[in-house]
């Protein structure tokens, strides 16, 4: 006896024996005949009685065929299954459009949507064709039912929904002044803090480049000339300060006990 149904975005519901006659019913419509409630009422309750406990939407629909089949309505079971493939092809709608709009270039929200990418180029066709056929996947499968609703009466928007499924971070600024004075660790490997400004620029697109191969979206450096120059500053004052200590322990060590005149301060 069939007690839930696994419906074709994952969700799983109990079953409604009513959608069964109403799918039947609406078919013998359609047809010279009419409408046969004796038979409707026979080929639903034989399938609710047959099927498995839990049983997909185009299980349950393959069983309706089948029995229409086998009745005397072969009129009814022409236009179910009619039927079927219409809603299938509506299904299908959606994608095929988003296909076309990208395969004939046409300038609008869905090849203008990421300015990183250009549909006119095979490649990026060809990534056109993934990020949209992704979408639906992610809202049939991976959103939930409260952030869905949202979403289709606008009142959130799913920057990147494409990459989803990814679990990426998306597009992040990069705080190179703690990176040039503590290093860091991108999991393949790490970064000891720079001393040299060539070095210390280096590290800075050795940053970016690591953190583009573990995500996506944009990647910026706020402040990369201030960042440079502080930490420079910062490297100097060390310099300095140890170029000063030596003269000291030098002075000392040569007996005259006097300290070396100096203009700097030392440092923290």
């Amino acid at each position: 006896m069939i007690q839930t149904v696994l419906k074709r975005d994952g969700r799983v519901v109990g079953f409604n024996e009513e959608k069964i006659a109403t799918a039947i019913r609406k078919a013998m419509l359609h047809t010279d005949k009419g409408e046969d409630m004796q038979l409707i009422r026979q080929i639903t309750d034989h399938i609710s009685f047959k099927g498995d406990a839990q049983m997909t939407v185009e299980a349950i629909q393959d069983l309706v065929e089948m029995e229409l089949m086998k009745s005397s309505r072969k009129d009814v079971a022409q236009k179910y299954i009619a039927y079927r493939n219409q809603r299938s092809i509506a299904r299908k709608a959606k994608t095929r459009d988003m296909f076309l709009e990208i395969i004939n270039i046409k300038s609008n929200d869905i090849t203008r949507e990421n300015a990183n990418m250009n549909a006119d180029t095979p490649a990026g066709m060809m990534m056109k064709f993934a990020s949209e056929t992704t979408k639906p996947f992610v809202d049939d499968y991976l959103l939930s039912e409260e952030v869905l609703n949202a979403v289709s009466q606008n009142y959130l928007h799913i920057h990147d929904k494409d990459y989803y499924p990814t679990k990426s971070l998306t597009c992040v600024q990069h705080p190179l002044d703690r990176i040039l004075t503590y290093g860091f660790s991108a999991g393949h490997g790490e970064s000891r803090p720079a001393k040299r400004i060539e070095t210390a620029s280096i590290l800075g697109c050795i940053s970016l480049e690591t953190a583009q191969n573990e995500m996506h979206g944009g990647q910026a450096i706020p402040a990369f000339d201030f960042s440079l120059c502080a930490q420079q500053l910062h490297r100097r004052n060390q310099e300095l300060g140890r170029v000063e200590r030596q003269r000291l322990l030098t002075s000392l060590s040569q007996g005259t006990g006097r300290l070396p005149t100096t203009t700097f301060g030392w440092p923290d």
